[in-house]
This record gives C-alpha cells, sequence and structure tokens, in this order.
C-alpha cells in the first residue's frame, strides 16, 4: 500500500517545481531588476516558504492536522492558481495554471481520502 504522506509530499513537490518554473520565466520576460519587485519579496516568497513547509509537514506531521492543513493550504493556493488563470495571457500562462490546479485538486483528494487508521 503506498503511504499518502509519500503521494502528498510529492504532489507538493511537483507543485513547488511547476512554481518555480513559472516564476522563472515569468522574471525572464519583465523588464525591470526581479530585486525591485515587492511582489516577489511580499508574495512569491512566502508562498514558496509555504509549500517547503507543506512538503514536510506531510512527512512528518500528526496526521489529524497534517490532513486538516493539506486541505485548507491546497484550496488557499487553489484561489490563488484560479487568479492566476484568469490574468494568463499566453499559452502558457494557461497549461501551468491547469496544472497548477490540478496539483491542489490531486492534494485535496489524497488528503481527503487519507486511511482512517492513520487518523
Amino acid at each position: 500500500m503506498e503511504d499518502v504522506r509519500m503521494k502528498l509530499a510529492v504532489a507538493w513537490i511537483s507543485h513547488f517545481l511547476l512554481w518555480t518554473f513559472g516564476d522563472m520565466v515569468s522574471l525572464l520576460q519583465e523588464t525591470t531588476e526581479p530585486g525591485s519587485n515587492n511582489l516577489l519579496l511580499f508574495v512569491a516568497a512566502p508562498l514558496a516558504l509555504l509549500q517547503t513547509f507543506m512538503i514536510s509537514f506531510s512527512l512528518i506531521g500528526k496526521p489529524k492536522f497534517a490532513r486538516w492543513a493539506n486541505i485548507c493550504v491546497a484550496l488557499v493556493f487553489m484561489l490563488v492558481n484560479i487568479g492566476y488563470l484568469n490574468e494568463g495571457g499566453e499559452g502558457w500562462h494557461y497549461l501551468l495554471g491547469i496544472a497548477y490546479i490540478a496539483f491542489n485538486v490531486l492534494i485535496i483528494w489524497y488528503a481527503w481520502k487519507w486511511p482512517k487508521q492513520d487518523a
């Protein structure tokens, strides 16, 4: 039987890697210095830290709290990702947005179906 903790951690890692790829491509297309961008400092960095925390917490957190944390945080990210999808300007924005949302749904599904013996 595959461990739900591992599935959640892998889903968060995949989401984080896609998120990082999207940020890198977006920053490369900008004409301003990335360091002067307040959005990077106040939004991207905390969201990256939160995703990193969720990777670890999915593996080591108490099952009851880890389950609900995964559901709640993935729902928040889903709202952010839907907003990203609505602002997409090029085709690759839409593809990334759909992939983000797919991983959010996967995380919510795995957390929701967490086996009862672990909870």
